[in-house]
């Protein structure tokens, strides 16, 4: 979108009530009750779902920018990109853009044997050298017909005029869940002959796994990384570099990987997919270099579950890094009162208003690693 256009954007607000929340960890300061975001707009509607996809400090004005996927069920080649923003990451406003709708990036809109349009990732470089790549997007989709489904990167000077780099996915193993990042200059150690890793969502098999709720038999999610060699045409991966051990219940297993900087490397959120339940929650853990990582507050929950009623009582993950604004530190996440295979979490209880959204919390930053005492 030219920056002209950026100029003549028309916010209409979008509030909603907000209370505490008792169901936190006990680093939280405040936690959302309600989801940020409606899908209360003409052309998200019929949406089954509203998903971060990354919160940054806006460069255009003093306000946090919010990109989100609206997902329609069973049609994914309707899925699409938008963007909101906020003063304070609780009270959010839709922009009209050049075309009407906050809309930033469509499904390139040819059916897909496995996945749907997925934005997953957005890395924001304001001091890329390349000015048309100060924005960078990772996305799971079909652009081309003649090529199979696979996650693609898209690159945008401001953020909202998007251009896919190439004319092939440049990862096309099956599997829809990841996240990158641009390599931390003052970590410890780690690769330096690369500038982005992706973090991505693999399989190993186990026979031994619970299997009776789960859509994988015998197959465990764990963590694989990908890195650029060089940027962005060619991707080497994946190896494998994170898994569940044995001081984890034996269903655990990993989905999202949520990587960030930190003044000694690198913090991640981990969103934890608990098979038995079928429920989700977000775990922390910590690496000097990107590929060996620590699990952190003896694995409890960063984020756990919300209570039962609420819009995030059987699923919350995240794929967003953790924002520093105004003083606060806060962490977006997707939150459902669905689990992984669909059904209510809480069955014997009233159905929520919503039962899917995006919520925020607010985090000591000491305990993410954000600082450096």
């Amino acid at each position: 979108m030219p920056r002209l256009c950026l100029l003549l954007l028309v916010l209409v607000p979008t509030v909603f009530a907000m209370e505490d929340h008792k169901s936190v960890s006990e680093h939280t300061v405040w936690r959302s009750s309600e989801s940020l975001l409606k899908a209360d707009k003409p052309w998200e509607r019929e949406a089954a779902h509203l998903y971060q996809v990354g919160i940054f400090p806006d460069p255009e004005a003093d306000q946090l920018r919010m990109y989100y996927l609206v997902l329609f069920r069973g049609e994914p080649a309707r899925n699409f990109l938008s963007v909101a923003y906020s003063e304070d990451g609780r009270t959010w406003t839709k922009p009209v853009l050049g075309d009407g709708t906050n809309v930033v990036m469509r499904s390139g809109g040819n059916d897909m044997d496995w996945g749907f349009f997925m934005p997953s990732s957005i890395i924001h470089d304001p001091d890329a050298t390349n000015p048309t790549e100060r924005w960078k997007l990772l996305y799971w989709g079909r652009r081309n017909p003649a090529a199979r489904p696979g996650y693609y990167v898209a690159t945008s000077p401001d953020g909202f005029a998007w251009s896919t780099v190439t004319p092939y996915p440049v990862i096309t193993n099956a599997n829809d869940a990841a996240t990158f990042i641009d390599v931390n200059p003052h970590a410890p150690a780690g690769p330096r002959d690369t500038g982005h890793l992706v973090y991505q969502q693999m399989w190993r098999y186990d026979a031994g796994l619970p299997v009776d709720r789960d859509n994988l038999t015998n197959m465990q999610r764990v963590i694989s990384i990908w890195w650029a060699d060089p940027w962005p045409d060619r991707w080497v991966g994946p190896a494998q570099i994170f898994t569940p051990d044995d001081r984890d219940p034996p269903d655990l297993q990993f989905y999202f990987m949520a990587p960030y900087h930190t003044p000694r490397g690198y913090g991640a959120l981990i969103s934890c997919h608990h098979t038995g339940n079928q429920t989700m929650d977000v775990q922390l853990a910590f690496s000097d270099d990107g590929w060996t990582w620590t699990r952190a507050l003896d694995r409890n929950p960063i984020i756990p579950l919300g209570e039962s009623g609420r819009f995030d009582s059987g699923m919350v993950f995240t794929n967003s890094r953790p924002v520093q604004w105004r003083g606060e530190t806060l962490v977006f996440y997707t939150g459902r009162a669905t689990v992984h295979d669909g059904k209510p979490a809480h069955a014997d209880k009233s159905k929520p208003t919503l039962t899917s959204g995006i919520g925020v919390v607010v985090i000591d930053p000491k305990v993410l690693g954000l600082t450096t005492d």
